[in-house]
């Protein structure tokens, strides 16, 4: 159906040589469309809507420059370090009226349920190599952590000392150890977790990680997986460590997307009924990111094993408030899945304390 707002942006961008609209993406924030063209490429227009998780999304200009101008910079570092991995071409309007951006249409590709096993490896190994370039290469924008549009260009949130920041990371893990350690938890196995993790904050404190501009959403949703080629879109991007996110694809690939398989935002990808093809993709990109390096090997699988901590303590956390919010019942589910998803962190956290 093309509705008001479609019509509207293509006014904006004087497209004329249009040969179909197509829905093809209902996202929380966005609406997406492919505008087919008969002389030029297609093109993808992403319309920002007025509610988001059941919130107005209010017109705040710094925050949506800073939004689309992170993935901006993202794009571009992306296709540096492999050719076409993002969109060669994006802009943005910005309009109390309405919100879009438009940029390459990168294909349409399988869904990961639909990939073979070695399919999902093979892919994954691509994501490994390009993982590994885009986290070797220099920024360009100073600062650490979230992105801020200062009124001429990005920066990092924090502006402190890296050794600073590298330290106050290692902590906070340390710190999110004990208060698990001494919930009202039946943890059979503290002693191990507790070794585990202080032996992990031990090295990781003397082998300070490169900053690089990370993608904190590289969920199946927002990669295009194509017969022998991946493309990234609708990236969420932060100034952070490197390896830290090297961790994090496999944690969320080996044990995330399926812990999450039950919360009505992803209940209708079944990640669950997937989980080895999911799992054969995080064993490409690990392939693929280290190189043959055993070292960094256990580096990242270490990274693994600090997120499956920090998810076990934040579903604890949400299992024990007085009211979950919308968009915390839409991302997490309520109470009792909340209570399974942490029994499965738990049996999992134990489980990589003891095997890695």
């Amino acid at each position: 159906m093309v509705t008001e707002d479609i019509k509207y942006a293509i006014k904006k961008l004087k497209i004329e040589d249009i040969d179909g609209i197509s829905k093809i993406g209902e996202g929380a924030w966005h609406s997406v469309y492919r505008i087919k063209r008969k002389m030029e490429a297609d093109i993808v227009i992403r319309i920002k809507k007025e509610k988001a998780y059941g919130q107005l999304q209010e017109f705040n200009e710094l925050d949506l420059k800073t939004e689309y101008e992170s993935s901006k910079a993202y794009y571009e570092l992306a296709n540096q370090c492999s050719v076409n991995i993002c969109p060669s071409f994006f802009s943005y309007f910005l309009d109390e009226s309405i919100v879009f951006t438009v940029e390459s249409f990168m294909g349409e590709g399988k869904r990961i349920q639909d990939l073979t096993n070695l399919e999902a490896y093979t892919l994954g190994k691509k994501l490994g190599y390009f993982f590994r370039d885009m986290h070797g290469k220099e920024p360009g924008i100073k600062g650490f952590g979230n992105l801020l549009w200062n009124g001429k260009q990005l920066e990092g949130s924090l502006k402190q000392d890296i050794a600073h920041i590298w330290q106050s990371d290692n902590n906070y893990y340390e710190n999110v150890m004990y208060k698990l350690i001494g919930t009202d938890l039946e943890l059979f196995n503290k002693d191990i977790i507790v070794e585990k993790i202080l032996t992990i904050i031990k090295k990781r404190r003397g082998n300070q990680q490169s900053i690089a501009l990370v993608n904190q959403d590289i969920t199946p949703e927002n990669i295009i997986f194509g017969c022998h080629n991946v493309a990234l879109i609708d990236p969420f991007p932060k100034l952070d460590f490197n390896l830290k996110y090297a961790g994090y694809f496999v944690f969320c690939y080996k044990f995330l997307l399926m812990a999450y398989s039950n919360a009505p935002r992803y209940q209708k990808y079944h990640y669950k009924d997937h989980y080895e093809a999911l799992s054969k993709m995080a064993d490409g990109f690990i392939y693929g990111y280290i190189d043959v390096n055993e070292y960094l090997y256990k580096q990242i699988m270490d990274e693994y094993i600090l997120w499956t901590l920090l998810e076990t303590y934040e579903n604890y956390e949400m299992l024990h408030k007085e009211e979950l919010s919308y968009k915390t019942l839409l991302q997490m589910g309520d109470k009792d899945m909340i209570n399974q998803r942490l029994e499965m962190c738990l049996e999992q956290l134990v489980k990589l304390c003891k095997t890695n």
